[in-house]
């Protein structure tokens, strides 16, 4: 008889608080080692996990309150642990590194040391864990991919989720279809690391004239945002971040001061006559009243007393 792999499900709803616990606890740990975990209540938590010998995934539904997991991890076992937090930001600590990861970003985690994670939001919780042998990788160059955010739009992640949510969502899956899915998923793998590893193979000043000049052409885009200009130069957004920390500015201070240099520029146009709303929508701000604050803080006069000087 061929043996079936189904998901094991969680409900602890009509539970009481302690059993509530216990049953959250034991199926949290059975994915990625002994946990703790540090919450108000988990009364009404629940999840779905799937185990393969060399896959296992979960995803748990926790109230929408602060929420911290903490780990003894599990020296020796050779493992390492993907998670990531679906409706709220994560803060993960390991020894001495502090990494905060934006909603829906993924993160590897080493499955051998103690581990923290922190949801300040609650909510839904993806994690999984898969062997450290799956990386193909020396210690020092696995060491670089750990503990770095790969953003939710990068194309292969999301190929590595479908097939972990398959596992989860699919079943019961026999043999051959389980491992069909895991060989599936550790092909993506080596894409989703060739992205981390590459993040920080390009020089900072280069890539910074890259982003520069893409924001430039793309000034009229209201939805350009960090995460664009992540996937777009195969970085994480806190990369990206970081480039404009080096200058002493942030990306959205950037930005807004592009739009506003490109916006003064059309106003005071010799024979521009457009509306100041078009061109304030034209260069990417789609609210006309933080518009004319933001030009009148920048440049100490309204769009319109510029129009004025500029026709005289």
């Amino acid at each position: 008889m061929t043996e079936m792999i189904s998901p094991q499900h969680l409900d602890t709803a009509g539970l009481a608080e302690r059993e509530s616990r216990s049953l959250t606890r034991t199926m949290l740990s059975s994915v990625i080692g002994p946990v703790e975990i540090d919450a108000a209540a988990l009364a009404g938590s629940r999840g779905i996990q799937c185990a393969l010998p060399q896959l296992a995934v979960m995803t748990a539904f926790f109230a929408p309150a602060p929420l911290r997991i903490t780990g003894s991890g599990r020296a020796n076992s050779g493992r390492a642990l993907m998670v990531r937090s679906m409706e709220g930001p994560l803060a993960v600590q390991q020894g001495n590194r502090m990494v905060e990861a934006d909603v829906g970003d993924f993160l590897f985690v080493s499955g051998e040391e103690p581990f923290e994670w922190s949801l300040p939001s609650g909510g839904r919780l993806d994690c999984g864990s898969l062997p450290l042998a799956s990386f193909r990788l020396p210690p020092p160059q696995l060491q670089r991919i750990l503990l770095r955010p790969v953003p939710k739009n990068f194309p292969p992640l999301q190929l590595l989720i479908t097939y972990g949510a398959y596992l989860l969502m699919r079943g019961p899956h026999g043999p051959r279809e389980a491992e069909m899915a895991n060989v599936h998923f550790h092909e993506i793998l080596p894409l989703v690391l060739a992205y981390l590893d590459a993040d920080a193979s390009v020089p900072g000043s280069d890539r910074m004239q890259g982003v520069k000049a893409y924001i430039d052409a793309h000034l009229s885009d209201p939805d350009l945002d960090v995460s664009t200009l992540a996937g777009l130069n195969g970085v994480t957004p806190r990369s990206i971040q970081k480039l404009f920390q080096q200058e002493g500015t942030t990306f959205s201070r950037y930005l807004l001061e592009r739009r506003l240099a490109m916006a003064q520029q059309m106003i005071g146009r010799s024979g521009e006559d457009r509306p100041i709303s078009a061109i304030a929508y034209e260069v990417g701000f789609g609210d006309l009243s933080y518009f004319n604050k933001a030009f009148r803080r920048q440049f100490g006069q309204a769009p319109s007393e510029l129009r004025k000087g500029a026709r005289r």
